[in-house]
């Protein structure tokens, strides 16, 4: 909070900006004489609030005002505008996004009536304990709590057991896992991209290692957008890589998800639907006219590899490898391919000519410029006002600061529409919905579903600096989000007003890292082995003119072995997950004292559990996306080749992956942890309600617990026939 004296001395304005035209706007004296110009926010006890031209709010003690101007603020009506204090605490940033979502309740009901629906007179109930801790372990960190987390939670009587909850899950490991796997699709991150040999392992790491530092967002994205090199020497280089070759989609990718604004259409011909035209889409594109991703393609100039440098390379090593190939008896039509593709994985690099090479399509149509004519870069403005903003005043002297001053512009706090790209995915998040649908196309804020919502959460996200935790933390602790889900139908494309956050499906990530805590007990102490194995068998300097067929023979040769080494890193199964105490409170089996527990595995460091061939770990440590046939794919995980592509409606593979696939038979398997949790209690009924805790996470009703009575009169298959039956349930899968 800034101090009274820097207030009432510096602060001399005449105007307040736009967001508090509603508020009165007059001059307060302090009791020194100071004066400063600012609009009435409202009281806080012994405390006034007052808001001045920047945007700031400030509190300080009524009584340092005159007495003239403390008599006026008692009798003055407070703003309706929500308090943003610069240091607001969690709780009051909270109360301030409540507010605004009240309001929109309030404002939905007109609408309702005229389609027949009952009027929302509040949030929807406060979700009971068992909803709420389900429901924030799988939004958090991406996975239902285990029986010890739940019942931990449960239990607790502390007040504020729901912030502390939260707050411990967004500062664990589970939190990077589940953060990974939304930028994942929302980047179409892939393992195995389509050039040669060229993976995206290290910008898959990079982008892992960046979520862990809780690097605020517009530094990841101005490093991705600004990113030279290879893959393997610096990771954010994969972002522009992924699309290596393809300039134009990779705009067309950047301004949909950093931005929201879907211009994809523009890239043919002038926007159907709004006002973008095909000359301003390859204006955009001119940032980027000087930019390349492969070696081949770079310009002539001090310092730079020439054309054509990478193949002439290859071309001349060939022939000697293939003679060292020969000699040494094998069998060289078997692994020529191989090698070519592992040195051309080598040519993509990102870098920048001194000169752009944008030009318009050979095909324009439009009479304001001729096809093939080169194109100045411009930046594409919302308003008029637009242009006036610190975000568009960029140097740009020279071809090489084409691409920083793009990267700069997206990325600036007075850009109109980062901040509130990344504010409407992260409110996605939580609800289900966002407050402008589609996310790739905020086209008019003020025709979302909330407005004044919308630009709240965008001047949130500036004020604590992109840091994604702090603002999701913010989100988690409204009463909004901790209502009970809405399970009213929404058809598509009716609005929301969020209530309380939308019953949802599970995604692919969700589900299989839920069955993983089934089956591991803690699955974030599985991590994936050898994360930097490829980058360093991969790299080749083609540039260099030493580069002999010896060396590339002996680093092809680490490379192909890559895959065996991580296959020695498979062992174990199901028998060596978790410990026998991971499910049970506080590492107690009930009624019978203190559990041994057992190492998680009897395997190697590092080593990955199976179980018929699927390896045991989270999703973001697994192949992405995963192969076909896997549960992940099955389900749903997107293939990473379309911005948020992910399936959520149900299919026949799902089904039957669920009733009789290998994810199913691994739970209901006797090695299960789950079967070994029930072990350590004796009663059927205490068995049963580890089953309920475990998976639903909560206790069975008594009509429940009559129906397991039964299913177990069978023997021991009843347990794995209640096991079947509660994975297989609505309540598991849908997100209440």
């Amino acid at each position: 909070m800034k101090q009274t004296t820097k207030l009432l001395s510096s602060l001399l304005v005449s105007a307040l900006c736009a967001s508090s035209a509603l508020a009165e706007i007059r001059t307060w004296t302090d009791t020194s004489g100071r004066q400063v110009t600012a609009s009435f926010i409202g009281l806080d006890g012994g405390d006034i609030i007052l808001k001045t031209a920047d945007g700031a709010t400030h509190k300080f003690a009524l009584t340092r005002l005159s007495a003239e101007d403390q008599a006026l603020a008692k009798s003055m009506k407070p703003s309706d505008q929500p308090v943003m204090l610069a240091n607001a605490t969690v709780a009051q940033a909270s109360a301030s996004v409540d507010r605004l979502v009240a309001n929109g309740l309030v404002r939905a009901n007109p609408e309702r009536a005229k389609g027949g629906k009952k009027p929302i007179t509040g949030f929807n109930p406060l979700a009971s304990d068992e909803q709420f801790v389900r429901r924030v372990y799988l939004d958090i960190v991406g996975r239902i709590p285990n029986y010890a987390e739940t019942n931990q939670f449960v239990s607790d009587s502390n007040p504020n057991k729901r912030a502390k909850l939260i707050d411990m899950l967004l500062d664990s490991p589970g939190y990077n896992s589940n953060t990974f796997n939304y930028f994942a699709e929302m980047l179409r991150v892939k393992d195995r991209l389509e050039q040669d040999n060229l993976r995206g392992v290290p910008y898959i790491n990079w982008m892992q290692h960046e979520i862990e530092k809780n690097t605020p967002w517009d530094k990841m994205v101005f490093e991705m957008l600004t990113a030279k090199g290879k893959m393997w020497q610096d990771g954010a280089a994969g972002y522009l890589l992924r699309d290596a070759g393809m300039p134009l989609d990779n705009l067309a990718n950047t301004l949909a998800v950093f931005l929201g604004t879907d211009v994809a259409c523009a890239q043919c011909h002038d926007h159907p639907f709004s006002d973008w035209t095909q000359h301003q889409f390859y204006e955009m594109a001119s940032f980027f006219g000087a930019t390349t991703t492969t070696m081949r393609a770079y310009g002539k100039g001090k310092g730079k590899e020439s054309p054509g440098m990478a193949m002439n390379a290859m071309n001349d090593l060939m022939p000697k490898i293939e003679e060292m190939v020969t000699q040494s008896g094998q069998d060289i039509k078997r692994i020529r391919n191989g090698i070519r593709n592992y040195m051309g994985a080598n040519r993509y690099i990102v870098g920048d000519m001194d000169t752009n090479t944008m030009k318009l399509p050979h095909d324009y149509k439009y009479p304001d410029a001729k096809p093939n004519d080169p194109v100045e870069p411009k930046f594409i403005t919302w308003n008029k006002e637009d242009k006036n903003l610190p975000a568009y005043k960029q140097k740009m002297k020279s071809a090489e600061e084409l691409r920083p001053a793009f990267a700069k512009w997206a990325t600036d706090p007075s850009n109109p529409r980062f901040a509130m790209a990344i504010a409407n995915r992260m409110w996605k998040r939580a609800f289900g919905q966002a407050i402008c649908e589609p996310v790739t196309n905020i086209d008019d804020p003020k025709q979302s579903v909330n407005p004044e919502l919308l630009i709240h959460l965008a001047e949130e996200m500036k004020r604590v600096k992109f840091d994604i935790k702090s603002f999701m933390r913010i989100i988690y602790n409204t009463r909004a989000y901790q209502s009970e889900a809405t399970s009213e139908k929404i058809a598509m494309g009716e609005p929301y007003y969020f209530q309380g956050p939308l019953l949802r499906r599970m995604s692919a990530e969700q589900a299989w890292d839920s069955y993983m805590t089934l089956v591991l007990g803690e699955p974030d102490k599985y991590a994936k082995p050898l994360e930097d194995l490829y980058s360093r068998s991969i790299d080749l300097d083609l540039s260099n003119p030493k580069l002999d067929a010896q060396t590339v023979l002996v680093k092809y040769d680490a490379f192909r072995k890559m895959a065996e080494k991580e296959r020695a890193l498979m062992g174990g199964g199901l028998a060596e997950a978790g410990g026998d105490d991971m499910m049970m409170d506080s590492g107690k089996a009930k009624g019978k004292g203190k559990a041994e527990a057992k190492p998680a595995s009897g395997t190697m460091e590092n080593a990955s559990l199976t179980y018929n061939g699927m390896v045991l770990r989270r999703a973001s440590t697994l192949e992405q996306p995963a192969p076909n046939g896997h549960f992940l794919i099955d389900f749903g995980q997107s293939p990473r080749s379309l911005i948020d592509g992910s399936v959520k409606s149900g299919s026949v593979p799902q089904v039957l992956m669920m009733m009789n696939g290998k994810a199913q038979q691994m739970l209901t398997s006797p090695d299960s942890l789950i079967f070994r949790t029930m072990a350590q209690v004796k009663s059927p009924p205490e068995k049963v309600e580890a089953l309920f805790v475990s998976v639903l996470n909560r206790r069975p009703t008594l009509a429940e617990k009559d129906i397991a009575k039964r299913a177990l009169s069978g023997g021991d298959d009843g347990y794995a026939n209640m096991i079947w039956a509660l994975i297989n349930t609505r309540e598991f899968i849908f997100i209440q």
